[in-house]
């Protein structure tokens, strides 16, 4: 986690977080495998043949924090690293806070109680 004061969001990131109707063992499903996470993120694993956007994963804690080194062609000025971090809530749910962007996000919710809608996991 990073402290408080640098938690918000900074001009350079893309900031996402929701609670998420599923257990952070089916996510982590979604995130690190192949088929799930091209639906999600819209890339592939990096390889010498990809074309478009690809996330070599870099970074791994099982059910709570996966980052991606991120590449995308069109978008050359992208930031370089996508971060999610799962937190596990009761009845099944799950905190889900996605980071594009060059610093790590942190997990515990919103700064505020303004919780954003439900989602529903892959």
């Amino acid at each position: 986690m990073i402290p408080e004061d640098e938690a918000d969001t900074r001009p350079d990131e893309v900031v996402v977080e929701c609670e998420m109707e599923a257990s952070p063992e089916k996510l982590w499903r979604a995130l690190t495998q192949e088929p799930f996470l091209a639906d999600w993120l819209g890339a592939r694993p990096a390889d010498e043949d990809a074309q478009g956007p690809s996330y070599p994963i870099v970074e791994a804690k099982p059910y709570s924090r996966v980052r991606y080194a991120w590449h995308d062609p069109e978008s050359p000025d992208a930031p370089p690293a996508v971060t999610v971090e799962l937190e596990r809530l009761s009845a099944g749910r799950t905190w889900f806070r996605l980071t594009h962007g060059e610093t790590t996000a942190r997990v515990g919710g919103a700064a505020n109680s303004n919780r954003p809608p439900l989602a529903l996991a892959a």
